[in-house]
């Protein structure tokens, strides 16, 4: 018995081996008994093609943006490619906590300001003011049938980005949701000079109809209004203090002129002027409801 305890007790215990093991696995690079890899080969090309795809639809949303001819289908590309931009470049920096949550902190907010009610009661006199100046940084662009920017513009064009621009830099400059979502709505649709002599689609009113610009007492126009002429062939805007500007299939640009001394054969010819709505007080004016 006494030999059987003596040879337990200097028996060897094998534990070289486990605390060997034990270590390898608590070792660099793993956790819990798992070895913690870092990106792999795929995981690399994977994302170079994300950045690649995504500078491929910038330049194609750049191309988008700075071809003169507008219409549904240049807009809905654009729509979907800067779609496709922001959730890209969140998903290229999604691994980056501080970048991700800025991401999310601005489309979030965005999100909010679209979806909130806005004012209806804005000041029309600043609207009008920011569109009148709109319209002004179009002078000398060249004409260009079907365009809608500053590499080339038609007349219908140019009321309408003229007006859009107005309501968009005036709603984020006064923080008026509902003047940045009119002015997207008016982007979106595609009117031509005789849809906005028939009324623009509803958002824009007929004032009245006279035979000529030229000798016509303006004293009642706004900044903004037009004037579309017989058979919806041609349209220019009011900028105030008896200027109008055009874009000018004859003079092949855009030009400011002087209505009451010009000899710009657009404003011999019988008109109607119309307001978009928007741009309308609050209560007509007492000229307009008792005009001759």
């Amino acid at each position: 018995m006494a030999s059987s305890k003596a040879t337990r007790r200097s028996a060897p215990k094998p534990q070289g081996k486990a605390r060997s093991s034990s270590k390898a696995s608590s070792g660099p690079g793993s956790r819990g008994g798992r070895a913690l890899h870092g990106p792999s080969l795929a995981d690399f090309f994977t994302r170079r093609v994300g950045i690649v795809l995504w500078f491929i639809s910038l330049a194609m949303l750049l191309g988008l943006i700075l071809f003169p001819i507008s219409n549904h289908g240049t807009r809905l590309g654009s729509v979907i490619l800067a779609g496709s931009l922001c959730t890209g470049l969140l998903g290229l920096w999604w691994r980056y906590a501080a970048l991700r949550w800025s991401l999310l902190a601005l489309y979030t907010g965005a999100a909010v300001f679209w979806m909130l009610p806005g004012k209806i009661l804005y000041d029309r006199h600043s609207l009008r003011a920011e569109t009148s100046r709109a319209l002004r940084r179009y002078e000398g662009v060249r004409y260009a049938w079907g365009g809608e920017n500053r590499l080339g513009i038609d007349c219908s064009g140019l009321v309408r980005r003229g007006t859009v621009e107005g309501a968009f830099t005036e709603g984020l400059r006064t923080g008026n949701p509902w003047l940045v979502r009119k002015a997207v709505s008016l982007w979106w649709q595609d009117m031509s000079a005789r849809e906005l002599g028939l009324g623009a689609k509803k958002e824009a009113r007929r004032l009245f109809q006279i035979k000529a610009i030229k000798g016509f007492d303006d004293s009642n126009l706004r900044p903004g209004d037009f004037a579309v002429t017989e058979g919806g062939i041609h349209v220019m805007a009011y900028l105030g203090d008896h200027l109008w500007i055009e874009a000018d299939p004859g003079e092949g640009k855009v030009i400011v002129v002087d209505g009451r001394t010009t000899s710009n054969p657009w404003f011999g010819v019988p008109v109607s002027i119309m307001r978009w709505k928007f741009l309308q007080a609050h209560r007509p004016e007492r000229a307009y409801l008792f005009r001759r």
